[in-house]
């Protein structure tokens, strides 16, 4: 696995002290201000990373660095988080980290330097504005404004996954209505394809989109091949149907959501 270190601005070996285990410290938020989405997609790549980690057998643990504030706004964080389909991490700062995740706008980044080797390689996550502003009532919530007639959670999930992490997004209405299309209509695909008899799926094709994870966590070339399968309907839906569920164990979209399911 290879990501780009923000310290230094190259393309950076993963290499977790111990064999086998990546420890990846998230870092979050900043004094007197409420956790915000930037926060929330700090979470969301770590995440990431941690289903890229666990496919490539390696067992990967995370934890939550933030400033001091109040313990129910990071319940509220973590509450937000696992609406995005995050792992949760532990909340707690404590021993070496292999590789850190920070969001920008906790922890802006420093001018270019020769690391100290002690210093864990680190990926800054880029801000995200978005249309609707932060609840303004009783604790604040990164998703509080999402309305229950508007997007799911997980379009803002796919959404994000539309520019890469470490640039800045503009999370506009627009682009979370695409998403949420975007997610009926796999899902369409999908539990239309569970209908036919199951075949192997396309192995180049995940081996593209999971290659893609690898280099610097890059989603772009699962989101291509999903949108391809979901065009071409002579393809054999059994293999179409289990690409999309093994691809999806890294974008955890619930694409496989609508299996079973029929109107009545």
């Amino acid at each position: 696995m290879r990501i780009t270190d923000a310290r230094t601005g190259r393309g950076t070996e993963i290499r977790p002290r111990r064999a086998g285990l990546l420890r990846v410290r998230t870092l979050v938020g900043r004094p007197g201000s409420p956790f915000d989405l930037s926060d929330l997609r700090a979470l969301l790549v770590t995440d990431l990373l941690l289903r890229t980690g666990e496919i490539r057998h390696l067992q990967v643990t995370t934890s939550l660095g933030h400033p001091a504030t109040d313990p129910q706004e990071v319940k509220l964080l973590q509450r937000d988080a696992g609406l995005l389909g995050v792992h949760p991490p532990a909340d707690e700062d404590t021993g070496p980290a292999d590789l850190e995740v920070r969001a920008h706008r906790a922890a802006p980044a420093a001018p270019q330097h020769t690391p100290d080797a002690a210093e864990p390689p680190c990926i800054e996550v880029g801000p995200v504005t978005a249309p609707f502003p932060p609840d303004a009532s009783g604790l604040p919530s990164p998703l509080a404004a999402l309305s229950p007639a508007g997007p799911e959670p997980l379009a803002v999930r796919l959404a994000l996954f539309g520019t890469p992490h470490h640039a800045p997004v503009d999370l506009t209405a627009e682009k979370l209505a695409e998403a949420q299309a975007t997610l009926q209509r796999w899902r369409r695909v999908v539990a239309e394809a569970a209908r036919t008899v199951s075949r192997p799926p396309f192995a180049d094709a995940v081996q593209r989109a999971f290659d893609g994870f690898a280099d610097d966590l890059d989603p772009a070339p699962a989101l291509r091949l999903l949108d391809e399968l979901s065009a071409r309907p002579e393809l054999p839906t059994g293999a179409v149907f289990e690409t999309f569920v093994r691809v999806d164990q890294i974008l955890a979209l619930e694409l496989s959501r609508d299996v079973g399911w029929s109107p009545r």
